[in-house]
């Protein structure tokens, strides 16, 4: 009989030889523990033996598992976790001789279709990106950043893992590798992108490098690759300088290129090729923001809406 952390350990080098991200094979990691925790405490120590009943009673037990914080566990959370079970027990399945796959009927919660409550309109995405002082290696590097971001859509951990040979600069495109799933794209980069990266590649990346060599597209003032903090500091501090009071994050500007694509009746199924998503559902979210923009538009611009107010 093997442990259930060594059927864990050995899952998480299976994701690895498929090429999924180092954070998503921790993130499989640590989803699984909770389901150790379970059988650990039913003295189920064979993940082989586990059944269909055994995880429809974990589902009810991470409901009322709260979370390391002491805070009740999200939907999105327990779907997170079911979701690793799932697959896990699917590993099991094709690469192990298990008999039967006791996850292929395990349901995951309804999570609510939500969106930010707002993005950035295209005045206050071009305010911040006029605010940056370009006069500074780093201030120049951030600026570099946050047109990628807007040109892209891209997620702060894949423009974290660029490399400088992603960048196609004859194309004026971005090889995005190993993103959300493990899946590799290829998305546009605006014409100021392209440029931006260029010189920042030619005249500021060797000046943070102080010497060094790597293959990083973006680094810190030290010469190392920024990391999540830095991404998300740095998205802050500009869009406090401009005077945006939004809450402005590495994701908003993701839902903020997808919108305005969108809005300038960019086709949906090439907005979700560009982002990375699975499936078409996921973009489609996008659209609610459009239709009240073109609601909104409607009532103020439409005889019969100005007919009614008079009325």
């Amino acid at each position: 009989m093997i442990a259930f952390e060594e059927w864990t350990e050995r899952h998480c080098a299976f994701l690895q030889v498929r090429g999924y991200a180092a954070r998503t094979v921790e993130g499989a990691r640590e989803n699984l523990r909770p389901l150790g925790r379970f059988l650990a405490e039913r003295g189920l120590a064979d993940a082989m033996a586990v059944t269909d009943e055994h995880l429809r009673m974990f589902r009810h037990w991470l409901y009322h598992l709260p979370t390391k914080h002491g805070r009740l566990r999200g939907i999105a959370n327990q779907n997170r976790i079911l979701s690793t079970v799932r697959g896990f027990f699917a590993f099991l399945k094709a690469e192990n001789g298990l008999a039967h796959d006791p996850a292929a009927g395990l349901e995951l919660a309804k999570e609510p279709r939500g969106l930010p409550r707002q993005i950035l309109t295209p005045r206050e995405a071009r305010k911040i990106l006029e605010a940056v002082d370009t006069s500074t290696a780093l201030g120049y590097r951030d600026r570099t950043i946050l047109e990628v971001f807007y040109a892209t859509g891209v997620r702060s951990q894949e423009l974290r893992g660029l490399r400088t040979s992603d960048v196609d600069f004859e194309g004026e495109l971005l090889r995005v590798y190993h993103g959300k799933g493990g899946k590799d794209r290829v998305v546009p980069l605006s014409g100021i992108a392209c440029r931006m990266i260029e010189t920042y590649m030619r005249a500021v990346r060797p000046a943070l490098l102080h010497g060094r060599e790597n293959e990083w597209l973006f680094v810190s003032y030290r010469g190392r690759p920024i990391d999540r903090n830095n991404a998300s500091r740095l998205v802050r501090l500009h869009a406090k300088a401009a005077r945006i009071k939004k809450r402005v994050t590495c994701h908003l500007w993701r839902h903020t290129c997808a919108t305005h694509l969108l809005q300038n009746n960019a086709n949906l199924r090439h907005v979700q090729e560009m982002l990375g998503h699975k499936s078409l559902a996921t973009t489609e979210r996008y659209l609610h923001l459009t239709i009240a923009d073109l609601k909104a538009a409607h009532q103020r611009c439409h005889p019969r809406e100005k007919d009614v107010a008079r009325g």
